[in-house]
């Protein structure tokens, strides 16, 4: 008998440490799912600022080319530059004004975004496959958008869309599927 009472304190104590190691689990768990879920809205910031860059460079674009001035050629200069992410030609910012834009955060939100726009002559311009000199009156807007949190964690988004950018019918969006107007804004440019 006096065996019996010995045993007892044995399987509490297994016991314990299974109910303690169920509880480190949990605990384990639930970070993981909010660095998930943190990385998730990170994702979605991201890919919200470089939507508003696409707008702004769209907007931008149909602007400059409904005045004439510059011409899209003109668009492919300067110092400042960039290489989307696959194949292509290297992109020019669109100026000063569209580098490191802020993004207002969400009320309550603890996050900071910026994007950057930048243009590039499309790889099917008929201009004897030449980066810097336009055809087709097509441009590859190429937006680059970064969100970081209060911890440091950040996400960039590359975002790319191509526009007919002069002549008759410009500012139109060309994805296949899409308004031909533009996803954001209808009759930007022309």
């Amino acid at each position: 008998m006096h065996r019996e009472k010995g045993s007892a304190l044995i399987i509490v104590v297994l016991v314990v440490f299974v109910l303690t190691m169920v509880g480190i689990a949990s605990v384990m768990f639930m970070t993981m799912e909010d660095r998930l879920s943190g990385n998730d809205k990170l994702t979605k910031a991201s890919l919200y600022a470089a939507e508003i860059g696409l707008r702004a460079g769209e907007s931008q674009v149909g602007t400059l080319c409904a005045t004439g001035s510059p011409a899209i050629t003109a668009l492919f200069t300067g110092t400042t530059t960039y290489q989307p992410p696959g194949t292509g030609y290297l992109a020019y910012s669109l100026g000063t004004a569209y580098q490191n834009v802020s993004v207002p955060a969400p009320s309550g939100s603890n996050v900071q975004a910026t994007y950057s726009v930048y243009v590039r002559n499309n790889m099917d311009d008929t201009a004897g496959s030449s980066a810097t000199t336009d055809e087709d009156s097509k441009i590859n807007i190429v937006t680059v958008a970064t969100v970081t949190d209060f911890t440091g964690r950040g996400i960039t988004k590359v975002l790319e869309e191509q526009m007919l950018a002069g002549g008759a019918g410009g500012g139109q969006n060309l994805e296949k599927g899409q308004n031909v107007q533009g996803t954001g804004a209808a009759g930007i440019g022309g």
